[in-house]
């Protein structure tokens, strides 16, 4: 019965279903409520005969089944266990102890049947192959004068038996074969819900990218359409104030005026610029990049800007790696994930860690990690769509995250973000590496 070995306390075994259950639950309360019919003759007739052993064990095994009855929330496999074991114990030591080998008969055949119902196929072969052999037991012990070998009596009870061993056989068999089917048929059935579910699940995030694909294409395209127009309405204001502004004297009210007009116009340039790096798909020639460089360039370049709370540290894992990738590429993503890390730990103060990691062989996993305040469910899935910030309009675009990710998926890589309020973001990226055995050894 290794298939009953692991079992959870106040449920079925693993491996079982929780219909086993229910069935026990309802033959032990209905033994528990027409127990009386087959324990008070029993009773009376073992009083009359002076069987005092058996009136003891009567009344523990009813008393048993009342007990199960009112504590179904015990391990399933000893309520189980113990009714079939109890069936046996009445068909051992009734006939005997009576006479009334049919009685003990019945309680034997009910015996295998309960161990098809409760526990395992093989449990129930056991069962029936003890039930066997408790049958010959009470043929060879129980002979009298008066149903000596090979007379009608004899050969009565040895046709009963063999008929009772033929349908308790039969019975047993078709239970076990019913049951195995039903269990086989529920996991089918919970394997297809599983099948069902993920495969939802798959079209789902097919949608998603669809529509995150088709979102893209048309900024893209709006990007595409608009910068011109853009880039023609910002040339004549930037150099229109510069010409206004060189013609004041500086230091004057309006010299400043125009000042704050010009750096306006040029965010408006650069933002310009960041569209159109985000349009325009990249053609530039790739190269071997040494991942370690790329992350302690962009650790110096941040360290004396962060304020004197936030501390930065860098953590490479051995052996170093190499992607195929445009240095430049790999330093802007990495700069973007790292200025949101320490945006995000601006009021908190915390470690941001830019680490490198292995994944497998042949892949590498670069991660930017703050103890900022995190993100809600809310904007973590909005995090990637073009223009969308909570940043307020100076300090940000809603192009970093987008772009990064274009850049990663460019390389053949990805970008995931996994985040709870007040426990701060985890930035990964995965891309792949180029394998040891194709570096020059050193």
């Amino acid at each position: 019965m290794s298939d009953l070995t692991n079992s959870s306390e106040g449920g079925t075994p693993l491996g079982l279903p929780e219909w086993r259950r229910r069935i026990l639950d309802r033959t032990v309360l209905a033994g528990a409520l027409l127990g009386p019919l087959a324990y008070v003759p029993s009773l009376w007739l073992s009083a009359r005969e002076h069987l005092w052993g058996l009136v003891v064990l009567d009344t523990l095994l009813y008393g048993w089944i009342l007990l199960l009855a009112l504590r179904p929330g015990w391990p399933y496999l000893l309520r189980a266990s113990s009714v079939v074991a109890m069936v046996l114990l009445m068909a051992l030591v009734l006939g005997p102890a009576t006479g009334l080998r049919e009685t003990a008969l019945v309680w034997l055949e009910f015996a295998s049947i309960a161990a098809a119902l409760f526990l395992s196929r093989r449990s129930a072969y056991a069962v029936f192959g003890i039930s066997l052999l408790a049958l010959l037991a009470l043929t060879a012990f129980m002979q009298s004068p008066s149903a000596p070998l090979g007379s009608p009596a004899w050969m009565g009870w040895v046709v009963t038996a063999c008929n009772a061993v033929v349908i308790g056989g039969t019975v047993t068999l078709a239970l076990t074969v019913l049951l195995r089917g039903l269990e086989d048929t529920n996991l089918s059935l919970v394997q297809k819900a599983e099948d069902y579910r993920q495969a939802e699940a798959a079209r789902q995030r097919r949608e998603a990218e669809l529509r995150r694909s088709q979102s893209m294409e048309l900024m893209g395209t709006l990007a595409s359409g608009i910068t011109h127009d853009l880039k023609n309405i910002l040339h004549p204001i930037l150099a229109l104030t510069a010409m206004a502004r060189d013609e004041l004297e500086p230091g004057s009210s309006a010299h400043q005026l125009l000042g704050d007009v010009l750096a306006a116009a040029e965010r408006g340039t650069d933002l310009t610029q960041r569209i159109l790096a985000f349009s325009r798909p990249r053609t530039t020639q790739r190269q071997r990049i040494p991942v370690e460089a790329v992350i302690d360039e962009v650790g110096r370049l941040l360290r004396p800007t962060l304020p004197s709370s936030v501390r930065i540290r860098v953590a490479v894992d051995q052996p170093l790696a190499q992607v195929e990738a445009q240095s430049i590429e790999l330093h802007q993503v990495l700069l973007n994930l790292a200025t949101n890390a320490a945006h995000a730990m601006r009021t908190t103060g915390g470690e941001l860690l830019i680490r490198h990691r292995w994944v497998s062989a042949g892949e590498i996993a670069i991660e930017v990690l703050d103890e900022g305040i995190g993100m809600n469910e809310a904007t973590l899935a909005r995090a990637f769509e073009p223009l969308f910030t909570t940043k307020s309009e100076l300090e940000g675009t809603g192009l970093g995250l987008p772009l990064s990710r274009r850049i990663v998926e460019g390389l053949g890589g990805t970008l995931v973000l996994s985040s709870a309020p007040g426990k701060g973001t985890v930035a990964e990226i995965r891309l792949p590496a180029v394998p040891q055995e194709a570096l020059p050894q050193a």
